[in-house]
């Protein structure tokens, strides 16, 4: 896979084989570009090329640790490049999920989606092997530890979906994320309008505008809907209740109240929860710490400042 910001022209790209018709866009395979999809935009005139090249660069030569550049490139569909039809931008490359992202579901082969690890289990999915509960833990430490790269790098995911979000089990669990084009580098606009999926909205963030806390409190979201296969399952439900939070366990609990009291707990403490590593001492009865509401974002030439 090679990334460069430089556009591609679609004819560079050889015979396209249509695979997916989405929302934004309709995304096909390339005969001359194997391993890798092509995203052509229902609305090209959406798109904001600056910033596609700027998250582009942000991976592909901004300064961070190796390890964290080595591990989104191999957790997301990073966009590798952008595409000209008769001068004007239409979409974008980007590398296509490995095949262990996939699996046999009702008959079809299909992306192994969050959604199957949130709802309680369907008969169609009889031929999907879900992950055992030490598995589930592993999965979401997994999608914690990908939040943090990404937040490190100062990269703001925005939308998080049941739908744009991959697992797999073997040869260990791992996760996948699509949409990055949806991402926004921090102080910055994102390349294509930022979609929020109902039921996966941070209650103290302003509307329209994804910041690093609406991530922190999503990643709260995906953690406790997949430890405990509820679908709708809230920070708030999980405080007001022990049964669930014995489920959890006394860390992950923990953090869970701190969100329902108005913390945002970085996904560097997920990690540390689930690995059963020291963190935060649970208090039942101190009082949420104040904070301030996520406003619009932040000045580009403001240098940020990270608390992990």
């Amino acid at each position: 896979m090679t990334i460069n910001d430089e556009p591609n022209k679609l004819s560079e790209l050889g015979v396209l084989t249509k695979l997916a018709d989405g929302g934004q866009g309709t995304v096909y395979r390339m005969s001359l570009r194997p391993g890798e999809l092509y995203k052509s935009y229902h609305a090209p005139d959406q798109l904001n090329v600056g910033e596609l090249k700027r998250l582009i660069r942000t991976v592909q030569s901004e300064p961070m640790r190796e390890s964290d550049r080595a591990l989104i490139l191999e957790s997301t569909a990073w966009p590798t490049g952008t595409v000209l039809e008769n001068g004007a931008y239409k979409g974008l490359t980007m590398p296509e999920a490995p095949e262990r992202f996939t699996a046999d579901i009702g008959g079809r082969r299909k992306l192994r989606e969050l959604q199957f690890l949130i709802f309680a289990a369907k008969p169609m999915w009889s031929d999907l092997a879900l992950p055992a509960p030490e598995q589930r833990r592993k999965l979401v430490q997994c999608f914690a530890k990908l939040f943090r790269a990404l937040h490190d790098a100062d990269i703001v995911i925005g939308d998080v979906s049941p739908r744009n979000l991959l697992w797999a089990l073997e040869p260990e669990p791992s996760v996948y994320s699509l949409d990055c084009d949806g991402f926004r580098v921090n102080g910055f606009a994102s390349p294509m309008p930022q979609a929020q999926t109902p039921d996966w909205v941070d209650p103290g963030q302003e509307i329209g505008v994804a910041t690093l806390d609406g991530d922190r409190y999503k990643l709260a979201l995906l953690a406790l809907r997949v430890l405990l296969t509820e679908p709708k399952i809230t920070p708030a439900d999980v405080a007001a209740d022990p049964v669930r939070q014995e489920r959890l366990g006394e860390r992950v609990a923990a953090l869970a109240v701190r969100v329902a009291d108005g913390e945002r707990c970085s996904a560097a403490e997920w990690v540390r929860a689930l690995d059963n590593r020291p963190t935060i001492q649970f208090d039942r009865v101190r009082p949420p710490a104040p904070r301030q509401r996520p406003g619009p974002p932040r000045d580009p030439g403001r240098p940020t400042i990270r608390f992990d």
